[in-house]
């Protein structure tokens, strides 16, 4: 295999630029603005199968990340879609008069609830000044009067009879006292006092208190049958009271009735409103007695007639199509809704003039947008939703149950049938939790929507930009774009998405790169934004963030941080991290520095030792001897130990884009060749040589540019990248400017062996027939060196001639003399010498 040094690459390779001409319009002011999604074809048509599927269980996981537009192109195919569609009910509370805790839900016709309230309110008000006429009438006064006379002639009679009967008796009298009749002890008709009785003999104490205990159990029966009458009487006065009631209520509720023709809930709920009402007709006559009232209703103090109203907890309005409700803090009240209460005599009162709906109740018949990080940091809110999807139906259960320590009186209200279309806005790592972890969750989200991150860039694509930029105009009040600006902020979306192929769907990003051009623009009092208010938007957001890759900077160029890409060294050379403060990545040079010597121990990480290496950099070490061993291992023993460090290194390590710099470093210590410290490498390694993409290629070649331009720059310096990340190429113009002057380069390299030049101006070395190397070359001195090593290794603490024991140094250093000999022979010529073995 021919081994090649790549060219540098050009400038116009380190971006792919955007054609403003192909384009084809001047301003944006000139574009239709953007109205619906791009580049999301496949998740919207998932998204559509969700809506259409008129099935329970297929609500949607939209899946993407923050910022990527898809909840506002969600809710506004949603908000399309509803305008289209029927507007569903209104739904109300209304007292169970039957069923005091279970307030009962009534359903009405859309933007009808407040209008059964408002009758009510007007039935009530009616039935305040009817009611109390029509029992005051002279009709009813006359019934009242009768029965009353009766009842009371009725109880003369029974009085006077059982007074009839005592005046026969010697020793009893009937006294009437401010409590009532009482039987009371008596001498010839005369009544006692205590002092008269006690002067009497104790027979005819016996004698009266005996008769006194018979009279007493006939006065007895004769009271309970007073009682009776008195019952009968209430009865009367009620059916009385209610029969009038009936008559007027019947005749109010008519007319009320004729209004809701052909809504059966409310025909029902208006019929046993009625009943109640001539039930407890008392509450509504002046001064009315409550004690006549025959209903179970406990109305507050501050509204008697409260059991009688309407609580209307949704209401819409007409032909306003389904309700699409995001909510942003899913709690379980906001959510499920709540039931509020009141304190009575120190205890917490629930009625259901307290219910409220949740966010579930008012997109009931429509779409429900969630956040399901936001969700599922209220566990109770997540099972509640759970059981209302999987139930179908709405159910309002008190969680203040569960979590106060103060006696409470709870409600049970009945269910609202539930159908709804659930969104929930995720990202993947969320979403396959769910779906591993979740049971529910499968069965309810079967749905899923994936918006990718970035799509293909093309001209259709760019335009696209176009048309999202002028809707944020018409929206936002800002200036129209150029077509060189827009092609800017197009470039800008291909270095979001890291590839010169693709642009990002980070929308949220891009409109604040819209917003703040526009800010400059406004600024400079220029009409139209241009490319310099786009680029001087990108130039003060980064200054706004980098503080501390500033700071890092400063470090370099004070020396402080060691950086000096300048000369060459042996066993060192640079590798490239990237550091993140959040909103800013960065990148930092970092010094790979190997050492050699023979011994066994293989290649040893500093950083694994002391447990600053995460497991995926810790692979890429092992890597590094599979690579030395296949290549330098195939006819004796890799005898070397070898370690390798990271320079001003403190933190952690993880990934393995260092791993070609290793393995630089390593042979470069073995070979003992300098490498170039004005050139950077960045890419993983497999075992058989091939350089292997890594991320943040573009973050990592402007970090070293920056600490070399700290550091002057010499024409000379470059980064050394994997030819696969050549797409992911998005440089900023500093770098680009430089590499056109030739102030920079930056060189692709697929295969290990093709950065030898680049670093030491020498080949790596073919093998030859005979599987050796040149040896002038990198691999050939390598492999001599390890050749050495490894007969130095055999040769150590075995005997020489002269009686002592040669040294490793001494045994190595005689290359080009005669081989050693074989064990064998050793152990033959020991024999002949009586040496013992």
């Amino acid at each position: 295999m021919t081994i090649t040094t790549p060219n540098p690459l050009k400038s116009d390779q380190l971006r792919r630029a955007c054609d403003s001409g192909a384009l084809k319009f001047n301003t944006t002011a000139e574009l239709e603005p953007l109205r619906e999604a791009i580049g999301q074809d496949l998740a919207m048509r998932a998204v559509r199968f969700g809506l259409e599927v008129d099935h329970p269980g297929y609500n949607i996981f939209a899946i993407g990340l923050p910022g990527s537009g898809r909840a506002t192109i969600i809710r506004q195919l949603l908000e399309d879609r509803a305008r289209e569609e029927p507007t569903p009910s209104d739904w109300c509370y209304v007292y169970n008069f039957d069923q005091p805790r279970e307030p009962c839900a009534v359903a009405l016709p859309a933007s009808r609830g407040p209008d059964l309230r408002t009758d009510v309110e007007g039935l009530l008000e009616e039935l305040q000044e009817s009611l109390p006429r029509a029992l005051q009438t002279e009709e009813v006064r006359k019934e009242r009067d009768k029965i009353a006379e009766r009842v009371n002639r009725i109880q003369r009679q029974l009085i006077e009879g059982f007074q009839k009967e005592v005046e026969d008796e010697r020793y009893v009298a009937l006294v009437q006292t401010p409590t009532g009749w009482v039987v009371a002890p008596a001498l010839g008709n005369e009544p006692l006092d205590e002092k008269q009785f006690q002067t009497l003999s104790e027979d005819q104490r016996e004698e009266i208190l005996d008769r006194r205990r018979e009279m007493e159990k006939k006065f007895a029966d004769v009271q309970l049958k007073v009682r009776e009458t008195e019952r009968d009487a209430r009865r009367l006065l009620i059916e009385l009271q209610q029969m009038v009631a009936e008559a007027e209520v019947e005749s109010c509720v008519k007319g009320v009735k004729g209004r809701w023709e052909g809504v059966p809930d409310a025909i029902a709920y208006l019929d046993r409103l009625a009943k109640a009402i001539v039930e407890n007709a008392g509450q509504f006559a002046d001064g009315g007695d409550e004690s006549e009232s025959s209903s179970e209703a406990t109305p507050s103090e501050e509204d008697p007639l409260a059991n009688y109203r309407v609580n209307v907890i949704v209401c819409h309005k007409p032909d306003s199509g389904t309700p699409v409700v995001q909510e942003e803090s899913p709690t379980y009240h906001n959510l499920i809704g709540r039931i509020e209460h009141r304190v009575e005599f120190g205890t917490m009162i629930a009625d259901f003039a307290q219910i409220t709906a949740g966010a579930i109740h008012k997109a009931n018949g429509g779409y429900l947008i969630l956040e399901a990080d936001h969700v599922l940091r209220q566990p109770i809110a997540w099972v509640a939703l759970k059981n209302a999807l999987r139930t179908q139906s709405i159910r309002l259960e008190e969680i203040i149950e569960y979590t106060s320590l103060i006696a409470t009186t709870t409600l049970k209200p009945q269910p609202v049938p539930l159908k709804v279309r659930v969104i929930l806005l995720g990202d993947p790592y969320t979403y396959q939790l769910l779906h591993a972890y979740d049971e529910d969750f499968r069965e309810l989200f079967k749905v899923k929507a994936d918006f990718s991150p970035y799509m293909e860039r093309d001209v259709e694509a760019e335009r696209g930009y176009g048309e999202f930029i002028a809707a944020r105009g018409e929206e936002e009040s800002l200036p129209p774009f150029d077509a060189a600006a827009v092609a800017r902020v197009a470039e800008f979306g291909s270095r979001l998405a890291g590839h010169q192929d693709r642009l990002s769907t980070q929308f949220g990003a891009i409109g604040d790169l819209v917003r703040e051009s526009g800010f400059f623009a406004k600024a400079e009092g220029r009409m139209v934004v241009t490319v310099d208010d786009v680029r001087q938007a990108i130039r003060e957001r980064e200054v706004r963030v980098n503080r501390p890759e500033r700071e890092l900077l400063n470090l370099i160029e004070e020396d402080t941080l060691t950086v000096d890409p300048t000369g060459e060294k042996v066993g060192q050379l640079y590798g490239l991290a990237v550091l993140s403060a959040g909103d800013h990545a960065f990148a930092r040079p970092i010094k790979v520095e190997a050492s050699t010597f023979m011994g066994t121990s293989g290649v040893v990480d500093i950083e694994r030792e002391v447990r600053l290496g995460g497991p995926i950099h810790n692979k890429g070490v092992l890597v590094l001897s599979g690579y030395l061993g296949d290549l330098f291992a195939q006819d004796h023993p890799l005898i070397m130990s070898a370690t390798l460090s990271f320079d001003q290194l403190y933190e952690e390590v993880e990934g393995d884009s260092a791993s070609a710099a290793e393995l630089y470093t390593l042979i470069s210590s073995i070979a003992e060749i300098p490498l170039r410290q004005g050139i950077a490498i960045t890419g993983a390694l497999n075992q058989k040589g091939d350089i292997q993409p890594i991320g943040g290629v573009s973050t990592k070649i402007e970090g070293f540019f920056r600490a070399c331009t700290r550091r002057g720059l010499t024409g000379k310096q470059g980064v050394i990248i994997p030819a696969r990340n050549m797409p992911n190429l998005v440089l900023n113009d500093e770098v680009i400017d430089a590499v056109r002057e030739g102030q920079f380069h930056i060189w692709p390299i697929r295969l290990f062996e093709e950065g030898w030049e680049i670093l030491a101006g020498t080949p790596a070395g073919e093998r030859d027939a005979e599987g050796g190397f040149p040896s002038d070359s990198i691999y050939g001195r390598a492999a001599a060196r390890l050749s050495r090593w490894a007969r130095g290794w055999r040769d150590f603490g075995k005997p020489v001639r002269e009686g002592r024991r040669a040294e490793p140094e001494e045994a190595a250093a005689s290359e080009g003399a005669a081989e050693a000999p074989d064990d064998d022979e050793e152990e033959e010529g020991q024999a002949e010498r009586g040496v013992e073995a």
